[in-house]
């Protein structure tokens, strides 16, 4: 099978990089496009894809196509292109809903929501299937993406939610822990910044594995560590009392930008149709 891959920022290139290392397929049955040739260019220095001259290309070569531009641009970038009825259609691009891609592809189509995390073959990869896609076509996408991690398959209802515990996460722990390192370093300046990020990591990384390989619940974490009137009790207390909030306001918000994306890409479909009438 041939995976072709439009579009080469973060998550093109984490797809790359992911299913390279992974050895899910063979570097030679990956054909990427990027508006910019040298940055293709530049990433096939380290890995050997094959690099096509145009989007069409792409797509022509391809049995599996992961188009990974701007959200914006997924629709227009796909408007012109010719997509043959066989092409399975994998779009990475939030707020572009599966129904959006079927008035463009008559074939099937997904949409996964990948994470940076992957590219290390760890993380959730969320999974939309239409319901064009076959059983054969089901299970060949998640093979794939399972070698880059878990995959969790969800409705579009859903995936804007499950995409802040998965794709935003890794940004999103990395702000907290490093207001965590800050508040340690502004009560303990001679600790240094470098040295309160790393103690975080390593922790982090032991947490994970902890909570992973004892297949504890986050409730058995902190009873595990929290004895009765300790400090970490105490400190479970004060988080209690600020993150609710916090993270009500976190989903609120994502949930604006989501629904404000969509009335951009619903416009750019309805823009289509006056224009074809």
């Amino acid at each position: 099978m041939v995976i072709g891959i439009i579009g080469l920022g973060n998550m093109g290139q984490m797809l790359v990089k992911g299913l390279c290392r992974s050895r899910a397929v063979s570097p030679g049955d990956i054909v990427v496009f990027n508006r910019s040739r040298e940055k293709a260019a530049d990433l096939q220095q380290s890995f050997p894809v094959q690099l096509a001259d145009s989007a069409q290309e792409t797509v022509d070569r391809a049995d599996m196509l992961f188009i990974c531009t701007k959200p914006l641009d997924v629709l227009p970038v796909l408007r012109e292109l010719t997509l043959p009825s066989r092409l399975h259609l994998v779009s990475v691009a939030a707020g572009v809903s599966v129904q959006d891609l079927e008035t463009i592809h008559s074939g099937p189509v997904s949409k996964v929501i990948p994470t940076v995390t992957s590219e290390e073959l760890r993380g959730v990869s969320l999974l939309v299937n239409s319901s064009r896609v076959s059983e054969r076509q089901r299970k060949s996408l998640q093979l794939l993406l399972g070698a880059l991690g878990t995959v969790e398959e969800v409705t579009e209802e859903s995936v804007e939610t499950a995409t802040i515990l998965t794709s935003s996460a890794p940004g999103l722990i990395a702000g907290i822990l490093e207001a965590f390192a800050q508040a340690a370093v502004r009560t303990s300046p001679e600790l240094g910044i470098d040295t309160a990020r790393r103690m975080l990591v390593e922790t982090l990384a032991g947490t994970s594995r902890l909570l992973e390989n004892q297949q504890m619940g986050f409730d058995q974490m902190m009873e595990k560590v929290a004895t009765k009137g300790g400090i970490t009790e105490e400190g479970l207390a004060v988080l209690g009392r600020a993150l609710p909030q916090a993270f009500d306001e976190l989903f609120s918000m994502t949930g604006e930008k989501h629904a404000l994306l969509k009335q951009k890409v619903q416009k750019q479909i309805n823009d289509n149709k006056g224009d074809l009438t």
